[in-house]
């Protein structure tokens, strides 16, 4: 099973998990990138758009925006072809002081655009970055690998 992890990250806090689990898994790790990073732009142009056609799990991570996905996130799913075969891990981060308050909305819109396109969703984990047990989440999750 050839694994990818890719990420979209406009402070670095998401970045940074995704840099853990590179460390942890050994594999790639790529960014995807828009001309802007605006979270009021009406159309988003990506400018690094991650291939992940070559692997078959996907670790996928996310920052939370106005207490929902990304424009960012949801255009680059949103871009990719059938994921038939293909499992993702998806993970967000986030500055609420629960996950109910756009962490968890985040996950299952994620999880909603790529069981559309007939992809596998296993694990998912919202990040609090303002939590005292931010860095033992981000280690319990690394850990799971």
């Amino acid at each position: 099973m050839k694994q990818v992890i890719v990420y979209y990250s406009k402070t670095a806090n998401t970045e940074s998990v995704a840099k853990k689990l590179k460390a942890k898994l050994a594999s790639d790790c790529l960014a995807i990138k828009a001309e802007s990073d605006d979270p009021n732009q009406t159309n988003v142009k990506l400018i690094e758009i991650p291939s992940i056609k070559e692997n078959d799990r996907i670790i996928f991570g996310s920052p939370v925006h106005g207490f929902s996905i990304p424009k960012i996130t949801k255009a680059y799913l949103e871009q990719l072809g059938d994921l038939t075969g293909k499992t993702f891990d998806l993970f967000v981060t986030h500055h609420f002081p629960f996950a109910w308050l756009g962490g968890n909305q985040t996950l299952k819109a994620m999880k909603k655009v790529i069981e559309k396109k007939q992809g596998k969703v296993e694990k998912m984990i919202s990040i609090n970055w303002k939590s005292k047990k931010r860095e033992q989440d981000i280690i319990n999750f690394v850990n799971m690998y």
